[in-house]
């Protein structure tokens, strides 16, 4: 009867201090030491202009397509918990002094003199992003000791996000813009280059266009050979009742020679090189620097065209941070959850004191 009596005993004792004590001492403290926290919650969508007027959720970046969506919210929740959303939150609202502040209990406090890794570490601990990855929309939840900072903390987090949003869909758009305008400008290079070649050319050769001359030349040489062809048949009258030696007949050789002079003088100006450049061969130059001429301007026109169609496309790609709802003004504290915390914890604890028995009264089985 006494070892039964000592052995309910210790029972008693072991169940008081595994489960009822750290139960009584969690809620000694939430009655007693805890800081009520407050939770600001703010609802944002990424949102960008859509060529057919509906609007469309995607940073992607420079990706507007449905994944592109997830990805927009994913960068704007890796910002939001990113140590340069904590630098700009200290720098306007002092969030250090405010988690190290003296009327925070001792486990919620921070120390003044904690190190970055640690303020970030407490600063992720307050703050939760979530993403409804139906939408996407982002929930934003930030906890404060005080009902009035954690709206202006969830305000802040949520302009600077819109910010951060603002500048990389405008960088992005200003470097595909400034990229197209380089190619741009290579073209116009290019064109200055090719028009400065075609016209030294010209002037080199005092011609506009070596085509027009040349056929004007041939026109030449086709009027001289159908005049030398009426000299010729006029001559032949001449002979048929004439002799070789009268004047008139003379005179008619004389001027079928200078005809054939005149016709092969035309002719050494297309295929002879003397004191000027042949046409043939400045019809063959010109005709090059045309072409790439034309290439350089059909190039142009088309960098032209791509920049207009780059400017319309980074218009389309820029986007915006908008707030769905938010940021609220808590009424009442929502945080620590102080019965759910303790419940949980009592079932938690009997739950492994009855685990503990279970092994405890199997081995002493098997040892006997």
């Amino acid at each position: 009867m006494r070892d039964r009596l000592l052995a309910l005993l210790r029972r008693r004792w072991a169940y008081a201090g595994i489960v009822l004590l750290p139960t009584l001492l969690l809620g000694a403290y939430y009655l007693l030491l805890s800081t009520d926290r407050y939770v600001s919650d703010t609802r944002l969508i990424v949102e960008g202009d859509d060529p057919a007027g509906m609007a469309t959720i995607a940073l992607g970046l420079l990706t507007p397509n449905a994944s592109g969506s997830a990805l927009d919210a994913e960068l704007v929740k890796s910002f939001i918990l990113s140590p340069a959303m904590l630098d700009h939150l200290q720098e306007t609202l002092d969030l250090r002094a405010h988690y190290s502040s003296p009327t925070l209990d001792p486990f919620s406090r921070m120390a003044a003199d904690a190190s970055s890794e640690r303020f970030l570490k407490h600063y992720l601990n307050y703050v939760a992003v979530e993403i409804d990855e139906a939408a996407p929309i982002i929930r934003l939840r930030v906890q404060a000791f005080d009902r009035a900072y954690a709206q202006r903390l969830s305000a802040a987090i949520a302009e600077r996000a819109e910010r951060f949003v603002n500048e990389v869909g405008q960088s992005l758009a200003r470097e595909q813009v400034a990229f197209v305008q380089g190619e741009l400008d290579k073209t116009d290079r290019r064109l200055r280059e090719e028009t400065a070649r075609l016209v030294n050319l010209q002037n080199r050769n005092r011609m506009l266009d070596p085509v027009l001359e040349s056929q004007a030349v041939a026109q030449i040489i086709g009027g001289l050979q159908q005049e030398l062809s009426r000299a010729r048949t006029e001559l032949k009258a001449l002979q048929s009742f004439m002799s070789p030696t009268a004047s008139e007949v003379v005179s008619q050789r004389k001027k079928i020679a200078a005809i054939q002079s005149q016709i092969e003088q035309e002719r050494g100006k297309q295929v002879k090189a003397g004191d000027t450049q042949p046409l043939n061969d400045l019809v063959l130059q010109f005709k090059e620097r045309e072409l790439a001429l034309q290439v350089a301007t059909d190039v142009y026109q088309g960098s032209l065209r791509s920049l207009e169609a780059a400017k319309l496309d980074a218009s389309r790609k820029v986007k915006h941070l908008v707030r769905v709802s938010g940021p609220t003004l808590p009424e009442a504290s929502l945080m620590p959850r102080r019965s759910y915390n303790v419940t949980t914890l009592f079932f938690f604890l009997n739950l492994l004191y009855l685990i503990g028995g279970l092994l405890i009264a199997s081995i002493r089985d098997h040892m006997e």
